[in-house]
């Protein structure tokens, strides 16, 4: 079960914990530099704003709204750089079946 820390505010595009564990939506654990990201199996059910950011070339927008909050505070302290983004990117698309 995805943990929503008591009191934070779910934007209305992002599903709560609830509706995730509800609807049975996937999830996939991507490990990454000693640190292990959970994160939606389908781009599907990816919240729009990060589907939109994706497809402008914003994958630092996107990223950070796929990875929510907490995991993404934890990511940029691992990922400084552009470069780290890119890797990180190529790792998660590995891991949810969608490499080269």
């Amino acid at each position: 079960m995805v943990a929503v820390p008591k009191g934070a505010k779910v934007p209305e595009d992002h599903k709560s914990a609830a509706q995730i564990d509800a609807e049975g939506i996937g999830m996939t654990d991507v490990a990454w530099r000693g640190h292990v990201f959970t994160i939606m199996s389908d781009a599907d059910d990816y919240p729009t704003p990060a589907v939109m950011a994706f497809e402008l070339g914003q994958n630092v927008r996107g990223l950070g709204i796929v990875l929510g909050p907490k995991q993404y505070a934890e990511f940029l302290k691992a990922a400084p750089t552009k470069r780290d983004v890119n890797d990180f990117l190529e790792v998660m698309g590995e891991a949810l079946g969608l490499g080269n």
